[in-house]
């Protein structure tokens, strides 16, 4: 396979130690970002030549006025579900806004986490993440596409990020 373009957002960069360092052992270019507000800094930099594939964590502790539109949706949806989490932490603001602008940015993204379901589901009834209908929520390729980090290892992290980056390259999503 080619040499990857990858972008990890995490506050909790020791949790990323292990899939950095053999990404870029096996000729990946990795960046890192530890807020949503550098990571959206770091992709519109690179947006003549966006990232094969940036991966968010679903639980960033830092709020972000610059996604507060995202934000709201999330917490307006996180109280009508009965879900518990602060939705301020969630890494889910950015992968919003990503998915809206899919097409004009040709950003493949996917998700890491501790908590999968902390993910949520028809934040957009018109244009739901992943093309999720409410019916559909436990498709199999959801768990590619929302990664435990617990389970990412030197000898499948590279495996992980590049199936999800062809489910977005298989999906038509970006057409």
């Amino acid at each position: 396979m080619k040499p990857m373009k990858y972008l990890i957002i995490d506050d909790q960069l020791e949790h990323i130690k292990l899939p950095v360092r053999t990404l870029r052992e096996a000729g990946h270019e990795v960046k890192t970002a530890r807020h949503l507000d550098d990571g959206w800094q770091l992709i519109q930099h690179e947006r003549e030549h966006p990232f094969d594939l940036v991966t968010l964590d679903l639980a960033l502790d830092k709020r972000s006025q610059e996604f507060a539109e995202e934000q709201q949706i999330i917490w307006g949806t996180s109280k009508i579900s009965g879900q518990g989490n602060d939705p301020y932490t969630s890494g889910q603001a950015l992968g919003l806004r990503l998915w809206r602008r899919r097409r004009k940015m040709q950003q493949c993204y996917c998700y890491i986490t501790q908590h999968r379901d902390y993910w949520m589901a028809q934040l957009d009834e018109e244009d739901p993440e992943f093309e999720q209908k409410a019916s559909e929520l436990r498709l199999k390729w959801i768990p590619e596409l929302i990664l435990d980090k617990s389970s990412l290892r030197a000898n499948n992290v590279a495996e992980k990020f590049e199936t999800a980056w062809k489910i977005w390259n298989n999906s038509g999503w970006l057409d």
